[in-house]
């Protein structure tokens, strides 16, 4: 009843996306996207959009951002935790609150999410600037994982969050075990934290490198240091992916890493 309320509460209205400039596509377009997600657009536009890239779009027609998928991805991002969180309270009652966070936190990471992505191919729908392309050839899965919040978040504007519910349920839920239960997939911090208190090196550090870009486009370089030696930095666009980044590094590093000399 109470997610009932939040959902009638939160009804999408009509907004800058469903009234956007990018032009609309065909339905044969997107149509093994939408087979994949389970659902079909009614407004293809929205899905456009949702698909639409920063490097695709040149900052002096756009000095705002509103062309680009950003504002879909910031919209998207809240309505998949909100709804990742109900789902893991019903699915887990006798979890307390905090394995219930650190679960949901895992889900909804943009690690699992680039997964959720790339098991649908969603790269091969979203639309790139020249710089990005290559980026794409080199690997990495941020984009990927930030496009499928941006499409989720036109799927509610589009029906509201019984649609991106249903598209979950097809998409996400079903690999919550096999997400939860993979040990790759734990908290990066939390693996090097208990390695290195395990072998008596204490609390990694983790020293901010640098931060660059607007306030809407920050990023993050963070390194992360365990008994005075330097295992790698990471980059993400809060400290806390940034942190998470450079943990994960670190979690491979560790084995090969010698700490005698710093601990006499």
């Amino acid at each position: 009843m109470v997610i009932s309320k939040l959902k009638a509460f939160f009804a999408p209205e009509t907004t800058t996306e469903q009234k956007t400039v990018v032009a609309p596509t065909t339905d044969s377009k997107f149509a093994s996207l939408e087979t994949a997600l389970g659902y079909s657009f009614k407004n293809q536009t929205l899905l456009v959009h949702a698909l639409t890239h920063k490097s695709s779009v040149k900052p002096e027609q756009d000095p705002n951002g509103l062309t680009s998928n950003e504002r879909l991805e910031f919209l998207g991002d809240s309505v998949i935790n909100c709804l990742v969180t109900a789902e893991l309270f019903h699915k887990y009652p006798d979890y307390s609150e905090g394995r219930l966070a650190k679960m949901k936190s895992l889900l909804v990471s943009r690690k699992i999410l680039g997964i959720v992505a790339n098991r649908i191919d969603l790269s091969r729908y979203i639309l790139r600037g020249r710089s990005e392309k290559k980026n794409k050839r080199e690997g990495g899965n941020s984009i990927e994982s930030n496009a499928i919040e941006s499409v989720l978040g036109a799927i509610y504007l589009d029906s509201g969050f019984d649609a991106v519910e249903s598209v979950l349920k097809k998409i996400l839920y079903p690999s919550i075990e096999f997400f939860l239960n993979d040990v790759e997939n734990r908290n990066y911090k939390s693996r090097i934290l208990e390695m290195s208190q395990k072998d008596g090196h204490g609390i990694p550090r983790y020293p901010m490198i640098s931060e660059e870009g607007p306030d809407h486009d920050k990023r993050f370089t963070i390194a992360i240091e365990i008994a005075g030696v330097r295992l790698g930095t990471g980059t993400g666009k809060n400290k806390k992916e940034a942190e998470q980044d450079a943990a994960r590094i670190a979690v491979q590093k560790y084995p090969e890493t010698q700490f005698e000399k710093v601990l006499e």
